[in-house]
């Protein structure tokens, strides 16, 4: 029997690859393991090959994750690492990374006085930042402050919409 033109071992192979190819992007293959280094207080987007339905994030001292269509917004939070799943509504992993969140080095001096650190963010004046680990009642002093802005920002907001919706 002789094989037509079109026919050839090679086209052969090459209708089989590229049909299993296709076969896989139907499936809607996860997608591999991977990693994602971002800076505290940064975020970053993550498109994803499906429709998500459950985030798991491992550890979130480190990160949060929100969904916002296919796509995953992932917010550092604290130094560390954690490890993020995104399954589908099938059950199907579409995610696993490991999320490594670190502490912007630019513009970042740290001071220590015995065994006391404090951390100053200088671009161009220094502020000191609210980080883990700095002096306990300045770390204190300045989360109390933090904590009641965004409550005021929050009864800001709350109350502008209540008057909105009269």
């Amino acid at each position: 029997m002789q094989m037509s033109s079109l026919a050839t071992p090679r086209t052969f192979f090459l209708g089989a690859a590229l049909g299993l190819v296709g076969m896989l992007a139907a499936a809607g293959t996860a997608i591999a393991d991977s990693s994602l280094a971002l800076d505290v207080d940064d975020a970053k987007l993550v498109k994803l090959a499906g429709e998500p339905s459950t985030v798991v994030v491992s550890n979130p001292m480190f990160a949060d994750a929100s969904i916002q269509g296919n796509k995953l917004i992932v917010i550092g939070k604290n130094t560390g690492r954690t490890k993020i799943i995104v399954l589908d509504f099938d059950g199907k992993q579409l995610a696993n990374m490991m999320v490594k969140v670190q502490r912007a080095e630019s513009h970042v001096v740290s001071v220590y006085r015995g065994g006391i650190r404090r951390t100053m963010n200088c671009e161009p004046f220094c502020d000191q930042p609210l980080i883990v680990n700095d002096e306990h009642p300045r770390y204190r002093e300045q989360n109390e402050q933090i904590t009641m802005k965004t409550g005021h920002s929050a009864g800001e907001a709350a109350r502008g919409s209540a008057d909105g919706a009269q």
